[in-house]
């Protein structure tokens, strides 16, 4: 045990509980010996309330080496495994996937259900596709699902299939009103593609089945108005495509759900969305910013204790 003088500590007697006490002889700095639980909640606080190593040092009195070292091992190695706790294994459960990635060397995919704080399944991965995605869900295997809420990726919908094939799918309603207004924009200029808009607005307001199969009777309204538009074509030589792409792209983005649009309305305790996801990936990024430099292996294990730590009871 050292001091950030670099100065070796001498004993110096004992606090009113008993604990030695060290002293630097250079500075005349006190302190004592750290718990062994210390690092672990260096650790927290590194990832969980952002510190860096150098306002650490500067807390603790050490030097930001020695910091980075005692980090260092945890960030080697993956937290405790926490097991589904026994409750679950009988209840009816509604799940709640989806993945955020980090440029081109990683994903990370969450799991979580519907009325439970912690998640259920939190991997890191090299993509996100079929394979990686079942050996994600390959621990829930064995709990009640009744239904799941995904972004609609292929890889995500084929492997909660295979695990539960008996669940109800219901496409994530924020994720398709976003893809409509990337492809449309904000201010469409062809009425059909204003009309759209507006329809894909409503989606996330939706309750009720009366008010669902209004929307879809709207839907169908604006196909049978619309259908000119759809499919009016521009030629030139032997060579065409469609005039109004966008329209068309979005137009097919929803008719392609069709079928797991309002799949939580049949369901108690369902969502229509990922949005508690979404959120919890736009706090983990920016808090990983901060640590910059991490390898792949740390970047991974920094994520899995920060979700330990958040639900830790």
């Amino acid at each position: 045990m050292g001091c950030k003088c670099r100065q070796k500590l001498i004993r110096w007697g004992q606090t009113a509980a008993g604990t030695v006490r060290w002293k630097c002889p250079d500075c005349g700095k006190t302190r004592t010996r750290q718990k062994s639980g210390f690092r672990r909640h260096l650790l927290s606080k590194f990832l969980v309330e952002g510190r860096t190593a150098n306002q650490l040092s500067s807390d603790l009195g050490i030097h930001p080496n020695t910091v980075r070292n005692r980090l260092g091992k945890y960030l080697n190695n993956p937290p405790p495994q926490k097991f589904i706790p026994e409750y679950l294994l009988d209840k009816k459960l509604w799940l709640i996937t989806d993945a955020t990635h980090f440029k081109r060397w990683g994903c990370l995919l969450v799991t979580k259900a519907t009325g439970v704080k912690q998640p259920l399944a939190v991997s890191f991965h090299d993509r996100e596709c079929f394979e990686t995605t079942v050996r994600h869900l390959e621990p829930l295997k064995d709990l009640l699902v009744v239904g799941y809420t995904t972004d609609g990726k292929k890889g995500l919908v084929m492997a909660h299939q295979l695990l539960f094939p008996d669940a109800g799918h219901q496409r994530c309603l924020v994720h398709i009103r976003m893809k409509v207004q990337t492809l449309l924009t904000c201010h469409p200029r062809v009425p059909g593609g204003k009309d759209l808009l507006k329809l894909s607005t409503q989606l996330t307001q939706i309750k009720s089945t009366d008010q669902a199969q209004n929307w879809w009777r709207n839907f169908c309204d604006w196909q049978e108005k619309y259908r000119p538009v759809l499919t009016q074509r521009t030629h030139r030589g032997k060579s065409w495509w469609y005039t109004h792409r966008n329209i068309r792209y979005s137009w097919k983005h929803i008719l392609n759900a069709a079928d797991s649009l309002f799949v939580f309305l049949a369901y108690p305790n369902s969502v229509s969305n990922t949005n508690h996801l979404e959120g919890l990936f736009g706090q983990r990024k920016p808090a990983l910013s901060r640590h910059r430099g991490l390898s792949r292996t740390k970047i991974a294990n920094a994520l899995f204790w920060t979700f330990y730590f958040l639900n830790k009871p």
